[in-house]
């Protein structure tokens, strides 16, 4: 990733053919400047993918596996469940309790911090239909996205029972379809497949909404909220609402934020490491 910091100057010092002159060259600079692959690390197609608090990522594989990785690439260790699958949706903020959800066995596992399973919770029945989504709440329940409620169910996995059901009805502007949803600093985000991220408070009241591209996936960085699209990384800061982009090639399918490092998932399978 490529930090430019340019002096201010007074308005006074600065005429506007300097003005002009500058602002073309900084453009020239900001063009050339790319991403350089670093590593490579071949492998299946990644299905689902985060980071967590430590800064070392997860990825998900269409073979069924799951593997962590530090800062630099390198895997730390890997998990291979008995009944293979695939992960639709990974959450190891807490890489003490790694949150897997599998859309197609309506179950969730949990991984220690040795990715070793140590529960798994079977949806089927705990909600009118079939669960499309899942992720963890900070108070250690779950939240789900019913897909024939048509709605969002908060659930305690403790007691086995559901703590509150939020429709969505015209209050909330829900077009389509959810796509992803992760729960960060106490508020739950949704991405829409018309575009867009919705979001709620702990209890599900609706709040309001991000302008975004579509985006299957999407992450947070400190406080930076990012997602990628169409052969971009588009960044916002949650609270000043300034806005960054990272242009990768239409080669990766998502990417990952890594201190000064982009972890680029590849269309063909395995992923890059660039810097």
């Amino acid at each position: 990733m490529l930090y430019l910091m340019v002096k201010k100057l007074s308005s006074g010092r600065l005429n506007k053919a300097t003005t002009a002159c500058l602002a073309l060259l900084l453009s020239a600079v900001v063009c050339q400047a790319q991403l350089a692959v670093e590593k490579n690390v071949p492998g299946p197609v990644v299905t689902a993918q985060s980071v967590d608090r430590r800064g070392d990522f997860y990825l998900a594989f269409k073979n069924g596996t799951v593997a962590k990785y530090d800062t630099t690439g390198r895997q730390i260790v890997n998990y291979s469940p008995r009944r293979l699958g695939q992960v639709t949706l990974i959450d190891p903020w807490n890489p003490l309790k790694t949150f897997l959800f599998y859309e197609e066995f309506q179950s969730i596992v949990i991984l220690d911090r040795f990715m070793s399973p140590t529960i798994e919770y079977d949806l089927t029945g705990k909600s009118q239909s079939f669960i499309r989504l899942a992720c963890p709440s900070q108070d250690n329940s779950f939240w789900l996205i019913d897909e024939s409620y048509n709605g969002l169910i908060k659930f305690d996995p403790i007691d086995q029972k559901i703590q509150s059901k939020i429709p969505f009805n015209a209050s909330i502007p829900v077009d389509g379809k959810i796509l992803f949803i992760r729960e960060y600093q106490n508020v739950l985000f949704a991405s829409l497949d018309s575009g867009g991220i919705i979001y709620f408070d702990n209890l599900g009241n609706y709040q309001g909404v991000i302008d975004s591209p579509a985006c299957s996936f999407f992450c947070f960085s400190k406080n930076q909220l990012y997602l990628t699209s169409s052969g971009s990384v588009f960044i916002q800061d949650l609270y000043s609402n300034e806005k960054n982009e990272i242009s990768l090639t239409d080669t990766y399918l998502n990417a990952l934020l890594i201190g000064p490092r982009v972890v680029g998932a590849k269309k063909e399978g395995g992923f890059d490491l660039l810097r």
